[in-house]
């Protein structure tokens, strides 16, 4: 008998190595293909957004923050300057008015009438008459040269029965004008009190505007300086004379 075949096993093919990009023929189905359109294919213009990310504040609020700036400084001016103009008003329109300040004969009777003052002895009685003309020329004169802040074209101002203004220009500052009123009082050694000083610093002719207050604490060696004319004296009273800016002083010394 013959003999039975004997089965061969299979040789084993080797794996097949596919290279390059899978067509759709080849991977028997079909294959999706992400492609980025140039302008060659688009075949028109491409449009490109581009979103921009502020920080911060935006143009419109810093413009609204610089308004609001320069708002506050030119409000913060005009008060400064209005509170300035509305108070020194009444001393600016005395020292204003016409009236000598340049009199030497003036100014001499009024130097005797301070030292008959000054040597009065403590508790004697007195009455003192002078002219806005004299106690002016005398401050121009003589006592400016005595004051601190080296003060030039110096005049005072009769004001009614309570006050006096008393101004010129600040050589220690540039020549830059001021004005100070100072108010009658009973202190004995101390018959004037100092109760508003202020500079110009924007120069507008014959206007309060440009003028602003000066704090009072800081003028004290004036108002001392002052004082200093008049000797130790105490005011009883101070009456205005009708016939022209006088005043009729009574006191007693100390």
């Amino acid at each position: 008998p013959t003999p039975p075949a004997r089965e061969t096993a299979p040789h084993p093919r080797p794996p097949v190595q596919v290279g390059g990009n899978v067509g759709g023929d080849v991977a028997a189905g079909d294959i999706r293909k992400t492609q980025t359109a140039g302008r060659d294919i688009v075949g028109r213009d491409v449009v490109t957004e581009t979103n921009t990310t502020n920080f911060g504040f935006s143009a419109a609020a810093v413009q609204r923050l610089v308004v609001t700036i320069v708002a506050i400084v030119v409000v913060s001016n005009a008060c400064f300057f209005g509170f300035g103009a509305v108070s020194a008003a009444v001393a600016l329109s005395a020292l204003n008015r016409a009236g000598s300040s340049t009199n030497v004969a003036a100014a001499e009777q009024f130097a005797n009438k301070l030292a008959a003052l000054q040597n009065l002895p403590a508790g004697q009685t007195f009455q003192l008459s002078f002219t806005e003309e004299e106690i002016s020329s005398y401050f121009n004169l003589v006592a400016a040269k005595q004051l601190p802040g080296d003060v030039q074209e110096g005049k005072v101002r009769l004001l009614g029965s309570r006050q006096l203004a008393v101004g010129g220009r600040l050589g220690s500052l540039g020549g830059l004008p001021f004005a100070t009123t100072f108010d009658w009082q009973s202190t004995p050694g101390a018959p004037l009190r100092l109760s508003g000083a202020w500079l110009q610093v924007v120069p507008i002719d014959h206007s309060p505007f440009g003028w602003v207050a000066l704090p009072v604490p800081v003028l004290k060696p004036l108002e001392n300086s002052v004082n200093a004319l008049f000797g130790k004296v105490s005011f009883t009273t101070v009456v205005p004379n009708p016939e022209g800016p006088a005043w009729t002083v009574t006191g007693v010394g100390q």
